[in-house]
């Protein structure tokens, strides 16, 4: 496997660990049943796209990004900061819009940065991009 293909899974590793963690923390803050469904299919395709990004590392004798233990901490204190004072069904849209806005700037930079890879790493890179696309159209609805 490439280098290449091995950064850009471990981009896709990063990122879809971090759409994880923030459905996680902001999961008992969803008081929109129709929400907190879309959040939990969310939440279901993160750990799928997460789970084969980190097969195919382990398949090709490559070690998974460690987890990112400050990341997560800020992460999370950024999503309790600014859902302390408004937790309204459209403001928790809005922070994860931005979230996923900000995880489609990364896989981005990431396939502009490993324009060698090609294949499987490329095409999960792609379906991710695409997820996080509809995640936004679909969040729109609650704004």
């Amino acid at each position: 496997m490439k280098r290449e293909d091995v950064e850009l899974l471990r981009e896709i590793q990063k990122n879809t660990e971090m759409g994880l963690h923030a459905l996680e923390v902001i999961n008992n803050k969803v008081y929109d049943d129709s929400l907190a469904l879309q959040l939990a299919r969310e939440s279901f395709k993160y750990g799928e796209i997460h789970d084969r990004a980190r097969a195919q590392l382990l398949a090709a004798r490559q070690t998974p990004e460690p987890e990112n233990k400050v990341g997560r901490l800020m992460l999370s204190a950024a999503i309790q900061g600014n859902t302390l004072f408004d937790s309204s069904t459209s403001h928790v849209a809005e922070l994860l819009i931005r979230g996923s806005n900000t995880g489609l700037a990364g896989l981005w930079r990431s396939m502009n940065r490993n324009g060698q890879s090609d294949g499987q790493p490329v095409e999960l890179a792609r379906e991710l991009m695409d997820f996080e696309e509809n995640n936004i159209r679909e969040l729109k609805k609650y704004l």
